[in-house]
């Protein structure tokens, strides 16, 4: 599987922040966030905290050891759960911009 190319100015465009703002949330100075933007090679470490963070819009600070490890036993040890659990949390996913829109429809209304 090919990952896409990630445009890491575009991206930042999208979310409406300046450099500091972006590039910080991944460990990156500005400097070396300018540098990517303006086409050097980036490492893939950075472009998968890149997409971690901005494109599946993840909080880092919100996942420990702990969860990671549990994830990693599922995965290996209840392979039936876990596809369980992605499936379920796939549908959550699907579902929730259709709450959110009916919660604004009360607030309209």
């Amino acid at each position: 599987m090919t990952n896409p190319i990630i445009n890491p100015r575009e991206i930042r465009q999208q979310l409406g922040l300046n450099q500091q703002e972006f590039w910080s949330r991944i460990g990156v100075t500005q400097s070396g966030g300018s540098r990517y933007e303006s086409g050097r090679n980036m490492p893939r470490p950075v472009r998968e905290l890149l997409r971690v963070v901005h494109v599946e819009q993840i909080d880092l600070a919100r996942i420990n050891r702990e969860d990671y490890q549990i994830i990693q036993h599922l995965r290996e040890e209840r392979t039936e759960l876990y596809e369980t659990l992605r499936a379920a949390a796939a549908a959550a996913d699907e579902e929730a911009p259709l709450r959110h829109k009916h919660s604004h429809s009360h607030l309209q209304a």
